[in-house]
């Protein structure tokens, strides 16, 4: 849902995603098999979490004895692959290690969701569904492995969105696999601590009376019901290869993604600290290995809900409050508001819900005519703006720029579009907006941004070679040439349409 304006990149290679393989068990005389052997003859590194094969890799996933990059494999999936330069020497951990996304296709709970009690269209409960929403994030694992010394349940939950499932509370996370493959100094790749991808800078001036610009960063994680949709998404039929497959971009009802956002703001950027006693973590995101000290500012959900009409989700954010009573910062932060459609038709809106309690300096940066926005996101647009544009491949920026930002086109940015529904090719070009898109198949993500851009950062192109699996590679067989360029890849390199770098999300 942060819909933050990243500088528009071409992608101009082939990164396909690195999924893991655990090693085989040995063979009924006890030799090790063949895959094994070729497991055991892959490059090794140092720097992953203990119990993971930690491989050198080059920057596309290949394992290499001279590679410059580390993969952590412990699984079907990489947690992440990063430059080994980010790595301080005898780094202790934190390790980024999120649930295995194959286990994704198990394991989905049971039972009414809260947020279903609560009616969203009715005025006066739409501050309970949002409550609702933030106590079913909040009552994860992910969330309580943050804050292990916060073990009363009001420290996770406020009663008026209702109560969590053991079930519920028990199920599996998953990120997005895939978000990795370059600097991650560098928008939408992973760091090795928390998985952290570096999201948009607030400017001076922009949020709270800051003084100084700073950097944010987040990660997301998608519930049972999201992990299957990315878990099913990836043919891996050869090893160190994987391939997407751009139909299977829905999701089910009742999919759920939350999204948190921190900070590298210092105290010294407010006039008055806005994260006094937020939750702070460190990261890894920049070469020389220096941990980088980031605080909670906001939190992002997305559920996909019937009830919200032609788009089918329902978009919160939830922005850190440090006067709330109580000491957990899981409830200090307080709803935004939520946001169903994208009012076509403009104000006087009808489609966003903004809480009147919300803080401050977060009213003061709502998206456009006050649509819903949180505060790292660029004002210029809105939540469900943003995330319209979710394709493969992504032909049009999140934001309408130059032409495009001129009627009648501006518009387009706030349709209505169902999750099966392409956005289209909106780009800029030589003074014009240009929407021609025949003979390129392009295929709607269902409003989730990083689902669009691991799939469309995926695709290859004319130029570019492919990306590698280090975690299914079989040193035996290693893939014999280069992954050929699909029709529709060729086609968008012959034509000069320029695909777009998303990584804002859920």
């Amino acid at each position: 849902m942060t819909c933050a304006l990243l500088a528009p990149l071409a992608l101009a290679t082939c990164t396909q995603q690195a999924h893991i393989r655990s090693a085989p068990p040995a063979s009924a005389d006890g030799e090790a098999p063949r895959s094994a052997l070729a497991t055991a003859l892959l490059p090794a590194a140092s720097g992953c979490a203990p119990g993971a094969r930690c491989l050198a890799v080059t920057a596309a996933g290949r394992p290499a004895a001279t590679g410059n990059y580390v993969a952590q494999c412990r699984g079907r999936f990489a947690d992440f692959i990063v430059p080994r330069t980010t790595l301080p020497a005898a780094y202790p951990g934190p390790w980024f290690q999120p649930s295995l996304l194959e286990q994704a296709a198990t394991g989905v709970p049971g039972g009414s969701r809260p947020w279903l009690s609560f009616n969203p269209r009715d005025p006066a409960q739409r501050l309970g569904y949002a409550l609702a929403l933030r106590n079913y994030a909040m009552s994860s694992a992910v969330a309580r492995a943050l804050t292990p010394q916060l073990l009363a349940d009001d420290d996770y939950r406020d009663p008026l969105g209702g109560s969590v499932t053991t079930a519920q509370r028990n199920q599996k996370w998953y990120p997005a696999p895939r978000m990795f493959y370059g600097a991650t100094n560098a928008p939408g790749t992973r760091e090795a601590a928390h998985g952290m991808t570096l999201e948009r800078t607030v400017r001076v001036n922009e949020l709270g009376g800051n003084t100084a610009a700073f950097q944010n960063y987040a990660v997301a994680y998608y519930d049972a019901r999201g992990g299957r949709v990315f878990q099913r998404l990836w043919k891996t039929t050869t090893p160190g290869i994987d391939r997407p497959q751009p139909s299977g971009m829905k999701f089910t009802e009742g999919s759920f993604v939350f999204k948190l956002l921190y900070s590298a703001a210092p105290s010294a950027a407010f006039p008055q600290d806005l994260l006094a006693g937020s939750l702070r973590v460190e990261i890894l995101p920049n070469p020389g290995g220096v941990p980088v000290p980031v605080r909670l500012m906001q939190i992002d959900i997305a559920v996909k809900d019937r009830r919200a009409g032609p788009t089918g989700w329902y978009f919160a954010t939830y922005a850190y409050d440090v006067s709330q009573a109580g000491a957990s910062p899981w409830t200090k932060m307080a709803p935004v508001g939520i946001m169903w459609g994208n009012d076509p038709a403009g104000a006087p809106l009808t489609e966003s819900w903004i809480n009147p309690a919300a803080p401050a300096y977060a009213r003061a940066h709502l998206g456009v005519e006050g649509r819903l926005n949180g505060p790292v996101d660029n004002p210029a647009s809105a939540c469900m703006s943003c995330h319209s544009t979710a394709q493969a491949p992504a032909l049009a920026p999140m934001l309408p720029t130059a032409a495009c930002a001129q009627p009648p086109f501006r518009a387009d940015w706030f349709r209505n579009l169902r999750g099966t529904t392409a956005f289209g090719r909106r780009q800029a070009s030589g003074g014009a907006c240009q929407t021609d898109a025949s003979g390129i198949t392009v295929t709607a993500a269902d409003y989730s941004l990083q689902l669009s851009s691991t799939v469309a950062r995926a695709l290859p192109t004319a130029t570019g070679g492919p990306t590698y699996n280090p975690c299914t590679w079989d040193e035996n067989a290693p893939p014999s040439a280069l992954v050929r360029p699909s029709a529709d890849a060729s086609r968008l390199q012959q034509r000069h349409i320029e695909q777009y770098e998303v990584t804002r999300d859920p």
